[in-house]
């Protein structure tokens, strides 16, 4: 069996046993042998379920395109290795994989959410009072969370609260697109 069989092989096995979709897979196919063979350590190493797989084909061609490399160049990267082959279990490997990779396909949203993450660090607040960022940055909607044991860590808590007020709504303001984030 020659090497350009073998890959196309063990693609469509693959495909197969995770139920990608056709044009998935037919994309998938299509690229340089390998690519096609980067994706698939990645995939069998990570366990990849079948929506992360087509959301890494995906995001793994909009940064070939933006980047003029192909997917094997892109998984060889040093922050994507380490993820890839680091510790922890398979499937906070894998999010943490899509993560990396949403953060390379969007590297202006994961410099506004680190902007974001910085300002709510800077407030230092109170053990019991959280506030959480959107996931992804989708929505305009803040969450403030208090936990409070006692009524002294309530009152505690509520005053840090409206100590914060006017960083948190500035928060607010960059969330909801009045201001650039």
């Amino acid at each position: 069996m020659s090497d350009d069989s073998a890959h196309i092989g063990a693609v469509k096995a693959w495909a197969a046993e995770h139920h990608l979709p056709a044009a998935a897979t037919d994309r998938w196919l299509a690229l340089k042998p390998a690519d096609a063979l980067a994706i698939l350590e990645v995939a069998r190493e990570l366990r990849l379920r079948t929506a992360q797989m087509l959301n890494m084909l995906e995001l793994l061609d909009e940064i070939g395109v933006r980047e003029g490399q192909g997917a094997a160049k892109i998984v060889a990267r040093d922050e994507l290795r380490r993820t890839i082959c680091g510790a922890g279990s398979r499937p906070a490997r894998a999010s943490a994989f899509m993560e990396k990779l949403r953060e390379l396909r969007y590297p202006r949203l994961a410099r506004a959410r680190a902007n974001l993450e910085s300002a709510v660090a800077a407030m230092r607040l109170p053990r019991g009072l959280t506030v959480v960022l959107p996931k992804d940055l989708s929505s305009d909607e803040l969450m403030v969370r208090l936990t409070a044991h006692s009524a002294s860590e309530l009152d505690k808590l509520l005053q840090a609260l409206v100590d914060n007020r006017q960083q948190i709504a500035a928060l607010i303001e960059k969330l909801g697109g009045s201001d650039e984030i």
